[in-house]
């Protein structure tokens, strides 16, 4: 079979490598490696792909929308602003910029969250290829700094996804983006580098989050690739290249540290779950993230020294899926699934990233860790949902479905679930909205309540909520309590 002409070019320039490393690393032969062809054929490696991923990769502007719209002031050298522009004509300067991937043939375009600044102020422009388009904003994941746009038109190229969870240290890569917003036309600007780092985490931002430490968002928990390509401000949303020109991060220009003023080199990786949260953006929804119900800690020093890991458990939240699975104080975590667990943030970062109802395994040490017969056992547990305390509040575009008016959501996904003295029902769901006089509300049913039955039957997931009730055309009795012990009855009319 006769391979496309791109794939056979690179298969012969990374046999041309192998021999020619080979040849100069075989002492018994007296050749010596041309270096002149290795340069040439990594060079061409790194040419086609930039020419792969180019394609993709879009310059987004962002314009104030109390600005003179639609135009806005060019900025000029030596602070001369002599005219007002457009933002689709070639020669605007945004003062707002960043870069964005386009992810679907019909113009979703996918970026960081914080590229977006104040979405209740701004407008957002994309050009792609030179081609300026006015862009709406389809759904957002703050927890996970991430936002898809909308733009109108055609002859879209989506980016090729990669796997980063098969991403290593010293790998080369190739970033696109728009820095400086030199590429503000949508002609990506490359620069190349190699891995420098996986499992990092983003620097802290103490001053925007409600989250401690400053972790605004999952990222903070050690989620991103570290790479010394040179990603200057207004690389975020842009794209991280392997050398088949797939995308196996998006670029995060975050600053490297307070007041810094340069940006640190950092992308989120494209991996299953990323691939998850991003599918869930393109329908208009939010997505969601785990929730397990405890309080760890990291082990102390001296444990840590002889070579033991893990999170020990100083709180297990009752009602939780942490209680349900049998999980005590003082029990240490070791492992999530095939994950090895060595502090809190490992721990938070391994179940937030889960979305709910997700069953995962975990490894657990109970008694003394230090005994090497200390007992190891496996715990499945079924992870619920986690409220987002973030301070920037999600988008969503797509409808909520919702029950006779009703709206439902896991227990712990309430806000006031860790407050609650009494707590709710381990099986228990959260009413998380009710349309005014429908008929759930004429029923009594409000917002910030929970829903243990419908009729006779237990209910803990929106899923079981939605099976119980489906093809229901009568009355439904619904169990609804506001402290978490005394249940009220609400019959649901049609």
């Amino acid at each position: 079979m006769k391979l496309p002409m791109t794939a056979s070019r690179r298969f012969g320039y990374c046999c041309l490598l192998l021999g020619l490393v080979f040849v100069g690393t075989n002492r018994a032969k007296a050749a010596e490696p041309d270096a002149a062809q290795v340069a040439a054929a990594l060079q061409e490696l790194l040419v086609e792909a930039v020419a792969i991923g180019e394609k993709s990769v879009v310059a987004i502007s962002r314009v104030r929308k109390d600005a003179q719209e639609p135009s806005i002031a060019l900025r000029f050298p030596f602070g001369a602003a002599r005219q007002s522009l457009d933002p689709t004509s070639p020669d605007f300067v945004p003062s707002d910029f960043g870069a964005g991937v386009i992810v679907d043939a019909t113009g979703l375009v996918l970026t960081t969250l914080h590229v977006l600044g104040d979405v209740d102020t701004s407008t957002y422009y994309v050009w792609q290829q030179k081609r300026p388009f006015y862009a709406t904003v389809i759904a957002t994941a703050p927890w996970y700094d991430l936002a898809v746009l909308k733009i109108d038109g055609a002859g879209f190229h989506p980016i090729k996804f990669g796997d980063a969870s098969m991403a290593r240290k010293g790998q080369i890569v190739i970033a696109l983006g728009n820095p400086a917003a030199i590429a503000r036309d949508g002609n990506a600007s490359a620069s190349t580098g190699v891995i420098s780092n996986i499992a990092r985490r983003a620097p802290p931002t103490p001053s925007r989050s409600n989250e401690p430490l400053g972790r605004e968002t999952l990222h903070h928990y050690g989620t991103l690739i570290q790479t010394d390509a040179k990603l200057d401000f207004g690389y975020s949303g842009g794209a991280l290249l392997n050398l088949d020109g797939e995308m196996i991060g998006l670029t995060t220009s975050y600053a490297g540290s307070a007041n810094a003023e340069t940006a640190a080199g950092l992308a989120i990786p494209v991996d299953k779950d990323f691939l998850r949260i991003v599918d869930t953006l393109k329908s208009g929804q939010t997505p969601e993230f785990g929730f397990l119900g405890v309080g760890p800690e990291t082990l102390n020093v001296s444990l840590r020294q002889q070579g033991m890991h893990g999170a020990s458990l100083a709180s297990v939240m009752a009602g939780t899926p942490a209680a349900r699975a049998g999980l005590r104080t003082n029990d240490v975590v070791t492992h999530i699934d095939d994950h090895a667990i060595f502090n809190e943030s490992d721990l938070f970062w391994r179940i937030g990233i889960l979305a709910p109802g997700t069953t995962a395994q975990l490894r657990v040490v109970r008694g003394d860790v230090s005994d090497p017969n200390v007992a190891v056992i496996d715990l499945p547990v079924t992870v619920s949902k986690k409220y987002l305390n973030t301070v920037r509040k999600p988008i969503i575009t797509a409808d909520i479905p919702n029950w006779r008016g009703l709206v439902v959501d896991y227990a712990t996904a309430s806000p006031t679930f860790a407050q609650l003295v009494e707590r709710p029902p381990a099986d228990s769901l959260y009413v998380a909205d009710v349309v005014q006089d429908s008929p759930s509300w004429q029923a009594g049913i409000r917002v910030g309540s929970f829903i243990t039955h419908v009729g006779d039957l237990k209910v803990s997931t929106p899923i079981e909520f939605a099976e119980l009730v489906q093809g229901i055309t009568d009355e439904v009795t619904l169990h609804v309590t506001s402290n978490g012990t005394d249940t009220t009855p609400r019959t649901v009319s049609p």
